[in-house]
């Protein structure tokens, strides 16, 4: 039987950075950071991902803000953000602009499908420290190879007094080495982007293997949502039967998976939007900032939540 409360503890991740994280990330290295929780230096933060997607792949700047300080974070404009991706032989830059006034946000101007196997370099010039030079902040990654998934389902069991869903996949594991995956999820159209709401796993044991119905989730129903208190079922996904499940499953590095893990880790974080960076939390964007750049291609599959057990 499945102990609940070590369910509920992996469930229970909170997301401590300095804003909600909309986009997933990756580099061939990463450096350890420790950033003072009493009274922080306010340092830039930059994130970003290129996906396989064909849409205007965007960056985010901003800067963070002290641990006890509620203000927003501000957002960081008059900053050049370029992109460069590059293949055998071939290079393709572009010149970043933001979406709004103000907005931090800085787009491609059109639509741009990242690939499997190509480099990416990601550089932004801006004068954070207002001193009149403009500094420059670098990171660099690879397009990891797609994880094809064949399928998901999820199956409806009775542990004690609780009724859960296991949320499980089928897809071949690509082999020669350790892989990291994270999975994010839409229910019922409503897509969970929070990092604190990322499913993260490996093929330990895998390896090579085609695997079906691999359970890399448990969620629990509806119905169970007053056994908790309201601040930890705030944080909670629940399922009903018959609820429409959408999950999107990409294949990272180590670095990026070790990065979800470090932000869910974080046990003491405020309101996502406010706060510095945690410590010991990994990036890999040079110059003292904070954040991450990656890249991944997605793999999506969609299914019904049952409204009957399982058989056993």
């Amino acid at each position: 039987m499945m102990n609940m409360k070590a369910i509920y503890k992996q469930m229970k991740s909170y997301l401590w950075l300095v804003y909600i994280i909309s986009l997933p990330l990756l580099s061939s290295c990463t450096e350890d950071t420790t950033i003072a929780t009493s009274n922080s230096t306010p340092v830039p933060v930059i994130y970003g991902a290129i996906t396989d997607h064909n849409v205007r792949q965007q960056i985010d700047l901003s800067s963070s803000t002290g641990y006890f300080d509620k203000s927003q974070n501000k957002r960081i404009s008059n900053a050049t953000v370029t992109l460069q991706e590059d293949t055998v032989g071939i290079t393709h830059s572009y010149t970043l602009a933001q979406d709004s006034v103000g907005s931090g946000i800085y787009m491609t101007a059109n639509p741009v499908a990242g690939r499997p196997g190509w480099k990416y370099k990601l550089t932004v010039n801006m004068d954070f420290n207002q001193d009149g030079t403009p500094e420059m902040y670098m990171a660099e990654c690879t397009m990891p190879q797609k994880l094809n998934v064949d399928s998901v389902n999820v199956t409806k069991m009775k542990e004690a007094s609780y009724t859960v869903y296991s949320l499980n996949i089928s897809a071949q594991d690509p082999g020669n080495e350790k892989n990291y995956y994270f999975c994010k999820y839409s229910v019922n159209d409503s897509l969970h982007n929070e990092i604190s709401k990322y499913i993260v796993f490996d093929d330990i044991g895998l390896d090579g293997m085609y695997v079906k119905n691999l359970a890399i989730w448990h969620f629990f129903d509806k119905s169970n949502k007053s056994k908790f208190s309201d601040q930890d079922a705030d944080e909670m996904v629940f399922l009903s039967g018959g609820d429409k499940i959408n999950a999107e499953v990409s294949n990272i590095t180590k670095g990026y998976s070790d990065f979800i893990v470090s932000c869910q880790n974080q046990k003491d974080g405020s309101n996502p939007f406010f706060g510095g960076p945690p410590a010991n939390i990994p990036t890999n964007i040079s110059n003292g900032a904070r954040g991450y750049f990656t890249a991944y291609a997605t793999s999506s599959a969609k299914c019904v939540v049952p409204t009957h057990f399982t058989a056993n």
